[in-house]
């Protein structure tokens, strides 16, 4: 049995079986792939084109879609309705331009709508980014460590620096050989376990990440997430998806967007089954407009909020 297929049918069919034996069974007699697009479909060429990208999470329902009708064919019931479950990515923690309090002011809107979310933190963070000669960083400071130790925070680790290491291209793993991603994930590691912080999963910067550095940093991580970029490297896979023994969560447009975007799509399209979808927002840009767009998406999605551990929980019974 592919285990791959078999623990992203967890997710894929969340809330219609009740033994693991039916997803083997179901499995015995139809084909299912983690890609919910081919490697070798045109439409990898066409999701590439800036044209295409808002595409991408419908595909990927239609596709979970699919799976789920036909399990319910297979067993021979009904999908009754649900709400989907949202997982919350927040990215960039410390920022480059924005101080702690203006976080703290970000993070007040979370506490008021009772939002649990997932942290992108950088312990050692570049203060020029895209730069990949730059030597100027910031280690994490105790305050801002103290900060986000809350009950709604669950902490990823965001790279070791957030800075490019190719002058064309921003990407802080992408093009690495092993070695160099085990050496800055060990560090990384290393100065969050000296603030008290042991993370839960990755996020690479720029969600950059090629085959080489996923499966390195599958080591030291269960959870690692991605987004539109990654899939240039890793395909177009379900989300979540058990890829390379860790839990893979990609995030797709417009859920991969600004908060406005996701919260209009969510709202146009209604979906009616407890399917498990990543959102990712980046804070920052969204002071702008004094979070008025946040606090709508926490509107339409409240209640209906994953935890990130809970993936796990899925996947190893963990308790």
């Amino acid at each position: 049995m592919n285990k791959e297929n078999f623990y992203t049918l967890r997710y894929t069919l969340y809330g219609l079986y009740r033994e693991e034996s039916e997803i083997e069974k179901f499995l015995s007699k139809y084909r299912f792939s983690i890609d919910f697009i081919s490697p070798l479909s045109p439409w990898k060429l066409l999701y590439n084109l800036k044209k295409y990208k808002t595409l991408q999470l419908p595909h990927l329902l239609n596709y979970i879609f699919s799976v789920r009708d036909r399990f319910c064919e297979f067993k021979g019931i009904k999908e009754t309705e649900g709400e989907p479950l949202f997982l919350i990515r927040i990215d960039d923690f410390p920022h480059w331009n924005k101080t702690l309090n203006d976080f703290k002011k970000f993070h007040h809107i979370m506490e008021e709508f009772k939002t649990p979310y997932l942290l992108g933190v950088t312990p050692y963070l570049s203060l020029n980014r895209h730069n990949p000669f730059n030597t100027n960083f910031k280690v994490l400071q105790i305050e801002e460590a103290e900060t986000i130790k809350h009950p709604l925070i669950e902490i990823a680790m965001h790279g070791l620096t957030h800075q490019t290491n190719n002058i064309r291209k921003n990407m802080e793993f992408a093009g690495l050989k092993e070695k160099g991603v085990r050496a800055k994930i060990e560090k990384g590691l290393e100065i969050l376990r000296k603030s008290g912080i042991t993370p839960l999963a990755f996020i690479p910067p720029f969600d950059e990440i090629d085959i080489t550095s996923y499966e390195a940093i599958s080591k030291h991580f269960k959870v690692i997430t991605g987004g539109p970029a990654s899939a240039k490297y890793l395909g177009y896979k379900v989300s979540p998806s058990f890829f390379k023994d860790a839990v893979y969560v990609p995030s797709y447009r417009p859920l991969y967007s600004t908060c406005q975007q996701a919260a209009d799509f969510i709202k146009q399209h209604n979906i009616r089954r407890p399917v498990i979808l990543s959102i990712v927002i980046h804070w920052a840009n969204e002071e702008k407009e004094e979070y008025y767009h946040l606090k709508e998406l926490l509107k339409v999605i409240k209640g209906n909020i994953f935890n990130w551990n809970d993936l796990l929980k899925i996947i190893y019974h963990q308790k």
